[in-house]
């Protein structure tokens, strides 16, 4: 029964998902300059897709340019926390991405973004709620301009499967 349940509130998820989605485009707007580091927070969602709990290879980024994160997980409240290392491109980094995908199924999507003037700094934190089970955590660093022989901007620094605590 459990099971039925489940996989009908997925579906009516996945079909609201769909349906929701825009046609138009908005017009280009330029952000209002920030004091202090943002975060930002999707809300968590669930999708109809299979999940997966397996981590894949991470980007190469130019020697110059390499920062690092790392994930942690509280084996008593199961909080994963995703904290920033830095490295040499630090100066260059907009934004910080973390995913979480959970054994259950959800995943949750946060970020850091540099502020006006200044950087990332090393240190900085995103938490999320995991689960007792195998939670994946992965982190993509989007730079402030193309770097490399393919002129990227996104690059996928860290994926990991975090065991159950």
């Amino acid at each position: 029964m459990k099971r039925v349940t489940i996989l009908l509130v997925l579906a009516v998820l996945a079909v609201t998902a769909l349906a929701a989605g825009c046609t138009g485009t908005s017009p280009d707007t330029t952000p209002a300059p920030t004091t202090g580091p943002q975060t930002t927070t999707a809300p968590a969602a669930t999708t109809a897709a299979p999940i997966s709990l397996v981590p894949e290879p991470t980007d190469a980024m130019p020697a110059d340019y390499t920062v690092s994160a790392t994930a942690q997980k509280d084996p008593i409240y199961k909080t994963i926390t995703v904290t920033f290392n830095g490295g040499k491109g630090q100066e260059n980094v907009r934004q910080l991405t973390a995913t979480v995908t959970r054994s259950d199924g959800t995943t949750e999507t946060k970020s850091l973004t540099k502020p006006s003037g200044a950087s990332l700094s090393r240190g900085q934190t995103i938490e999320f709620t995991g689960t007792a089970a195998q939670d994946r955590v992965q982190v993509w660093v989007t730079m402030d301009r193309p770097l490399g022989p393919n002129s990227a901007t996104e690059f996928k620094i860290y994926d990991v499967v975090l065991p159950p605590k």
